[in-house]
């Protein structure tokens, strides 16, 4: 059964130990901000903030829902996905895949709890909600950091669900400058802006995890909506109320929900505010103006936030399964003989690892034509090709693959003024502003064309130099004989 609200996804967090709640003070000025950052970097809980400075109306807030867990890098995604939390990665994405093949689409209802208080727009103030400063360096405090902004085109048309951080800028009005790529911008630039008319928006926070992971994958317009994506991913469908003040369809058991419309002609300045590269490399931005007409939510809602560090927090986790599950159904369909893929999201997105039989020499320029064909991974810089020998999900195994096999002259492919992410820290003003960049393959795989028995030095390691019977014999005595600590999952 799919969790029926946030709520009740906390509660299997924290009987999995994977949940502090805190009763103490958190002021939301920096210090619930430099709790979650801390805890994103090195491995911990998520964490309820129950007692938030200056909040009113029993808000109270949450962070690091799916990010990297105390127990585990996968831990809280695997929970979040009803699946065993000690399960490996691989099967995590082969069942994610699995589930991305057929949709379920979801379910229009009448009511919702979304709707238990009601607040009209000349009662709408969201300082009173203690947005947080997530960051010394950000331009103000960002409500939406792990909330779903959803828009529409006119007549039912293409259906936006994305996580876009947006700065409060008033008593009722919010600001952001589009990212490149952004769905919501797509729709505004092209069926509101031009001609001058307000558009719709409706902003959803505290959903179930599906529908919040759903909305932070990235998609070609035309296929499945992210509704039917967070349905597939929760194995049922999605229940959806329809908006106060429009035809949007939002979460039913979802906290709160800011709805109103996009100004055609106001314009306000906003951010900085991190990218997913964990650098503060934004700047003081004209932005476009969210005004918020009406509130909806809960009693005693919680509102969750991201702080879009240093790797590794939710949005690193939610993406890099994005990447990774696309890219292996890119490669099924292709009938290509690569076995894994891996987007390590510690990296940030940066670099796409697959492993691979070798079919044809530079067979690692195909495989990097279609990760830079694929929506999530169109922009990534780092493509690195591996034989099928390795975990490349150990980033030990990985990097000596890299530096063993890949030769840093023969191996390695730079694309030239190729697009790249506009918030990658590498880049300069210049390329920055022409969303342009450079892209590297790092062809990590022995030559066709050497002898394997000759030119193809033996490995030295615990798999390779051992007799099968020595192999057992040492892991059977390992806790019971030899005193080491029972071995669990890899950390990372």
């Amino acid at each position: 059964m799919a969790f029926f609200d946030i709520r009740e996804y906390m509660d299997a967090l924290e009987a999995a130990g994977e949940l502090h709640r805190i009763d103490a003070e958190v002021d939301p000025f920096l210090e619930a901000g430099a709790i979650a950052q801390r805890l994103a970097e090195r491995g911990g809980p998520a964490v309820h903030y129950k007692n938030v400075k200056g909040a009113t109306g029993g808000v109270t807030m949450a962070a690091g829902l799916v990010g990297r867990g105390m127990k585990g890098i996968w831990t809280k995604l695997a929970i979040a996905l009803e699946l065993d939390p000690t399960m490996d990665y691989r099967l995590i994405q082969e069942e994610v895949q699995r589930r991305r093949e057929s949709s379920i689409r979801p379910l229009q209802i009448g009511d919702g709890l979304c709707k238990e208080i009601k607040v009209s727009a000349d009662d709408v103030d969201l300082e009173a909600l203690s947005a947080p400063q997530l960051h010394e360096n950000d331009g103000g405090r960002y409500l939406t950091s792990w909330a779903v902004t959803i828009a529409q085109e006119p007549g039912g048309g293409s259906l936006a669900w994305e996580i876009l951080p947006l700065m409060v800028n008033s008593k009722n009005t919010l600001t952001v400058s589009f990212p490149k790529d952004s769905d919501v911008a797509k729709i505004w630039n092209s069926a509101y802006k031009p001609e001058g008319k307000e558009m719709p928006f409706a902003i959803v926070m505290g959903a179930v995890p599906a529908v919040t992971i759903a909305a932070a994958f990235r998609m070609r317009r035309g296929g499945m909506t992210k509704a039917e994506v967070a349905g597939s991913l929760q194995r049922g469908p999605v229940q959806l109320v329809q908006a106060e003040l429009s035809d949007l369809l939002v979460p039913a058991a979802s906290e709160m929900v800011l709805e109103g419309v996009i100004l055609p002609e106001e314009t306000a300045e906003t951010g900085p505010f991190p990218g997913t590269f964990g650098y503060a490399t934004g700047e003081r931005k004209t932005g476009v103006v969210f005004k918020v007409q009406s509130i909806t939510h809960r009693k005693d809602p919680i509102l969750p936030f991201c702080t879009w560090g240093t790797p590794t927090c939710d949005i690193h986790i939610a993406r890099g399964l994005d990447c990774d599950t696309q890219l292996l159904a890119a490669f099924e369909k292709q009938g290509s003989p690569v076995a894994n893929i891996f987007t390590p999201p510690w990296l940030s997105g940066s670099v796409v690892a697959c492993t691979t039989q070798v079919p044809y020499t530079a067979y690692a320029q195909a495989v990097a034509g279609v990760v830079r064909n694929t929506e999530p991974t169109k922009y990534t810089p780092y493509i690195l090709v591996c034989n099928d020998d390795i975990d490349i999900t150990n980033p030990v195994a990985l990097f000596h693959a890299m530096v063993t096999k890949c030769h840093p002259d023969r191996d390695t492919w730079i694309i030239q003024h190729t697009e790249a992410a506009e918030d990658a820290p590498y880049l300069t003003a210049e390329e920055r502003a022409q969303g342009r960049g450079a892209a590297a393959i790092f062809d990590c795989t022995w030559p066709l064309d050497w002898d394997r028995s000759i030119a193809v030095p033996p490995k030295v390691d615990f798999e390779s130099c051992y007799p099968l019977e020595m192999r057992e014999k040492v892991l059977a005595q390992w806790s019971s004989e030899l005193g080491f600590p029972k071995e669990t999952d890899r950390p990372v």
